[in-house]
């Protein structure tokens, strides 16, 4: 192997998730939205994360029977919940003001997990 091909590797080898941690994120959830992570997932998954903005989030679990509070994170804060099969992740914005900003570590395959943005309802 070149020179070339072996620091590609390399490159590679440092990039490419480990099992321990699938898949990262840097997210910005605007004002009273809600980041939504899974709920297809065939197999657990775990997310932890720290509140690296200005405002507090709500992280909750949503299955079949309904919606379930984990954790209210206040800014520097963190949190960590395992998810089962076919739960989603909820990662709400306390604020009707202010964005919020997580920095989240997630297991399992990144390209079979869905994730998506859900607006506050209308009033």
């Amino acid at each position: 192997m070149n020179k070339f091909a072996k620091i590609m590797v390399a490159v590679a080898a440092m990039v490419l998730p480990s099992a321990a941690c699938a898949g990262h994120s840097e997210l910005t959830v605007p004002p009273s939205d809600t980041f939504e992570l899974g709920g297809d997932q065939s197999s657990p998954m775990s997310v932890a994360g720290k509140n690296v903005g200005q405002t507090g989030v709500v992280i909750l679990s949503r299955s079949k029977t309904g919606e379930t509070s984990i954790a209210s994170v206040a800014p520097g804060g963190t949190f960590a919940h395992d998810f089962a099969v076919g739960e989603t992740a909820l990662i709400r914005n306390a604020s009707a003001a202010t964005p919020a900003r997580l920095s989240v570590d997630f297991s399992g395959s990144p390209s079979s997990l869905s994730m998506t943005y859900s607006l506050p309802p209308k009033k």
